[in-house]
């Protein structure tokens, strides 16, 4: 199925569900509500609608006009080449379905959601930090996130790097070219 073709299912089968929705270089994205995102990304990953691969799934950060997160879910039909994105708002350390059960690659994609922004994902079998250390304070990607210098530890006995350090230039000295 096209990509109109499933908006116009969308619009069919769930009433008031799409907030808004933008076309661009013919390109889909539709902004849903909350309370609806579970059901909408099944129809569209419904054999008759064919929206089976999860490319990608991610996030952004604002500040304006209230603190929250966007998350995108990139979806891609591989019969016809039909791309959509489904974007939904959620509140700081807000709360959303697992997709999981419906693409099992969404496990790695919302463990790093949950570490870097703080979006949990209710029934995720394994929801816990993915990327920075699992002692660590807080979302490193959220906009209002306290920069610090931290030291980086290595494994396999380096030494730690402090990020300020100056490296000086292989073979030519303290001067940079």
């Amino acid at each position: 199925m096209k990509t109109a073709e499933a908006v116009q299912g969308i619009r069919a089968k769930f009433a008031d569900v799409i907030v808004s929705e933008v076309n661009f270089m013919d390109e889909t994205t539709l902004e849903l509500r909350k309370d609806s995102l579970k059901n909408v990304l099944s129809y569209l990953k419904s054999g008759d609608v064919g929206f089976e691969v999860l490319m990608d799934l991610t996030a952004s950060d604002y500040l304006e006009p209230i603190k929250r997160s966007k998350v995108v879910y990139w979806l891609h039909n591989p019969t016809n080449y039909q791309r959509l994105r489904i974007s939904i708002f959620v509140e700081r350390e807000g709360l959303l379905p697992t997709v999981t059960d419906l693409w099992e690659g969404a496990n790695w994609y919302e463990r790093e959601l949950f570490d870097l922004y703080g979006v949990k994902f209710d029934g995720h079998p394994d929801l816990k930090r993915i990327l920075m250390p699992d002692d660590w304070q807080g979302h490193p990607l959220l906009k209002d996130y306290a920069l610090t210098e931290e030291p980086v530890e290595f494994k396999h006995n380096r030494e730690p790097k402090v990020p300020s350090r100056i490296i000086s230039y292989i073979g030519m000295g303290n001067n940079p070219p």
